[in-house]
């Protein structure tokens, strides 16, 4: 009996052809790594081959743990090499890298030290380029295997390119002087020592007869070039991706390393693994459609075995806050009437500042969550960051924030200027903000230094009583400059930009529903959401992650939300001189798709409020929801499960536009001092609708009369704090959400 018996056809071809190169096209869900495993203990247990002659390259410790693990089940693994890309080149350097010029015992630098370096570097150059801005470069060339010489003339010339070949090229001798790598050297450097000295390269290609690859379409072209550097005497690679999966390009991946493999191995094997085991019928179906449409790609089509199973929702809402609400009832209806737990729901978002008003809804909802891979949103540090600002012109004797604030955006002080500081304000029992505005005691140079710092805060205490919170606090990032410190150059930029943005939103979102609020009711406000803690039962939480941090995962019940152009996709791919861009947005479609085993929702907000134009603006849907077939639409009335369409029509009454205002209260609500936390909502607790008839009379398929749009049937009655809602299908006008205090309804 062969190990090979576990597998299924489609699997076990790939897996006994032991000789020559091989790709194998694994889509999502397809068993690649239960393939590849029992590939490898074939090669030990039924060919016997010294597992010393193997090499598995995987892209995360988690995963070559797991291979590990699967394994040592099958087969006895002393001596083989199961690691990343990173362990296999310090662990080759180790040995061999005097060849080039360094000790064994170099460091390897992270990205702190990595920073610091850089910022040593800046210092004595006179630019406005940042760290980030420069260790971007950095990586890039090296992922691309260029040197400073190389580099100047692979990037466009700009003011800016003189200055990053400059700090490129005294980086890598600072770096040399250390007796340091960074982790991108530990790729380049490993694959110089090879390319360069024969005898190294002899050594580990006949070390490796048979070399695999995990998450292929991951690497970028170092990681590629290695590969073939040593494969080059057996030619037995093996190596297993999916290019519809690469959604790395921002960090060096390239999905043409899949489509490149079968020209660079022109013997090349080629096998696809197309059933997928995760998901229904209904969810693969609008993976396939959505993702034919990529050029760059193998064909290749999932299908599955599985059931039919639930349609593909699609939900249109009048804005962000009814999404979010939406999302939160969604969840917490399956929960206590679908037979589901709060960890069988996920909830992705393209970029993560969409997290904060879904936050706000799960605590409002009860439903307890967890941000995957990240930071709660008022914990990141760019909020952290803006909030400090504010703290201080509220309270300047709070330190804390005080030395926030020194220390973002960089104004040229450092911890020693800090500390001295801080120990000056301790001796004369005050602030270092006080400290700071008085002078006398900090002598010329400490004062020269905090000048810049003084005179931004005069300006924004004097701005501050001549403006309404919102526009205080829009003027306050602006003055600051916290978005242009952040920067746009990288994805993560992005995201921390849009966090900023989106914090500006919720302080107006909370002015509209406050009237006459300060700066002191809203900072209240949020450090009481913040003392929240919704999480009864640690292991079960609903996850709110963005797609990335999701690559790999597995859920029975999906929502992706924010589907609006500009937003998903980004603005930058859909504008972008190449089609390349656009492409790897819906391969992250694909994979935000794929995730989903029983249950997937697509939601789209109409509007959005813009902190660039400082109003509410039309949000066109995203064209992936278009472009993965409109056919799967739940229709409401044939839902197992009851849930809130809410459709936006362009004659919505002013009534009707009243109620949705109410309803945007909600969140904020959560945010007033002295407002219900109770996380938690029931009707009892809730505003009770005028008239005769009370929130409990509005059961689902209660007939009801509407002095305007007529005869309707409630499909789902709604509480939260702002008052009692019901959703109601018209025979008019199609489908409305009412306030109950307003609406005038009458029961038939």
């Amino acid at each position: 009996m062969s190990i090979l018996d576990n597998l299924n056809n489609e699997q076990r071809l790939p897996a006994e052809t032991s000789e020559g190169a091989i790709l194998v096209t694994a889509g999502a869900g397809s068993g690649k790594t239960r393939m590849l495993t029992h590939r490898i203990a074939h090669l030990i247990c039924d060919l016997g081959v010294s597992p010393e002659r193997i090499l598995a390259i995987t892209f995360t410790n988690k995963a070559a743990n797991e291979m590990k693990e699967r394994l040592e089940k099958m087969a006895s693994i002393d001596g083989m090499w199961v690691c990343t890309f990173h362990a296999m080149c310090s662990r080759i350097l180790r040995r061999f890298i005097e060849r080039l010029g360094y000790t064994k015992n170099f460091t390897i630098y992270g990205d702190v030290e990595k920073e610091r370096l850089i910022k040593r570097v800046l210092e004595s150059k006179e630019t406005n380029v940042t760290a980030d801005t420069i260790a971007w470069h950095i990586s890039n060339a090296k992922n691309h295997l260029r040197s400073p010489e190389e580099y100047a003339e692979f990037i466009p010339y700009d003011k800016k390119r003189e200055i990053i070949i400059a700090c490129y090229t005294e980086y890598e001798k600072e770096m040399k002087r250390c007796n340091a790598l960074d982790f991108d050297d530990l790729l380049t450097k490993t694959y110089e020592l090879l390319k360069t000295c024969d005898d190294v390269r002899d050594y580990f290609q006949d070390k490796f007869k048979y070399i695999h690859v995990d998450e292929f379409q991951d690497t970028n072209e170092a990681q590629y070039l290695l590969v073939k550097l040593l494969a080059g005497k057996y030619g037995n690679v093996f190596v297993v991706g999916d290019e519809d999966q690469c959604i790395y390009s921002w960090r060096g991946a390239e999905a043409g390393n899949v489509v490149d493999f079968t020209k660079d191995f022109r013997d090349c094997k080629v096998f696809k693994l197309e059933r997928n085991y995760r998901s229904t019928k209904k969810i693969i179906e609008r993976a396939n459609t959505l993702i034919k449409r990529n050029q760059n790609r193998l064909d290749k089509n999932l299908w599955t075995g599985n059931d039919e199973g639930a349609r593909v929702e699609e939900y249109t809402t009048y804005n962000d806050l009814e999404e979010a609400e939406y999302v939160a009832g969604t969840i917490k209806s399956l929960v206590q009437n679908g037979g589901y737990n709060y960890r069988d729901f996920a909830i992705l978002m393209r970029v993560n500042a969409l997290s904060r008003v879904l936050e706000e809804k799960l605590i409002t909802y009860g439903v307890p969550y967890k941000v995957y891979g990240g930071f709660k949103f008022f914990e990141r540090k760019e909020v952290k960051d803006t909030i400090a600002y504010l703290k201080i012109i509220s309270n300047p004797a709070d330190d804390d924030a005080f030395i926030r604030v020194l220390g973002f955006p960089k104004k040229g002080i450092g911890d020693v200027t800090v500390n001295n500081l801080r120990l000056l304000a301790l001796d004369g029992n005050t602030s270092m903000f006080n400290l700071m505005q008085q002078g006398q005691y900090l002598g010329e140079t400490l004062n020269k230094k905090l000048a810049p710092v003084k005179a931004l805060f005069d300006d924004l205490i004097a701005a501050r009583d001549g403006m309404g919170l919102y526009d205080f606090v829009r003027f306050v990032i602006e003055k600051v400059g916290i978005k242009e410190a952040i920067g746009n150059k990288t994805e993560d930029d992005i995201n921390k930009c849009l966090n900023v943005d989106d914090f500006a939103t919720s302080v107006k979102e909370f002015e509209d529903a406050n009237a006459g609020a300060t700066l002191e009711d809203f900072l209240q406000g949020i450090t009481l959401m913040r003392d929240i803690d919704t999480l009864e039962d640690e292991n079960n939480f609903t996850s709110l992650m963005t797609i990335h941090s999701a690559k790999g995962l597995e859920f029975k019940v999906v929502f992706i939300v924010g589907l609006v152009e500009g937003l998903f996709p980004l603005s930058r791919a859909i504008t972008s001189a190449t089609p390349n861009e656009l492409e790897e947005e819906r391969r992250l479609m694909y994979v935000a798709i794929t995730r989903a085993k029983e249950r997937l929702y697509l939601t789209h907000p109409r509007t959005r409020f813009s902190f660039e134009t400082k109003r509410t603006e039309y949000c066109a849907p995203s064209r992936f929801i278009k472009e993965s077939a409109m056919d799967y639409i739940e229709d409401l009335d044939s839902s197992p499960v009851t849930r809130t369409r809410l459709e936006i029509n362009e004659l919505r009454s002013s009534a009707d536009r009243r109620d949705r205002v109410l309803s945007a209260a909600s969140k904020v609500n959560i945010l007033k001092p002295g407002a219900g936390l109770n996380a938690t909502t029931t009707a009892a607790s809730q505003p009770k609708p005028a008239g005769k008839y009370k929130f409990s009379d509005f059961v689902k398929g209660t007939r009801v009369r509407h002095p305007h749009f007529g005869e309707g049937e409630v499909m789902l009655p709604v509480t939260d704090f702002a008052g009692a809602f019901v959703t109601i299908r018209f025979k008019s006008v199609g489908i409305k959400t009412l306030s109950l205090k307003y609406a005038n309804l009458e029961i038939i």
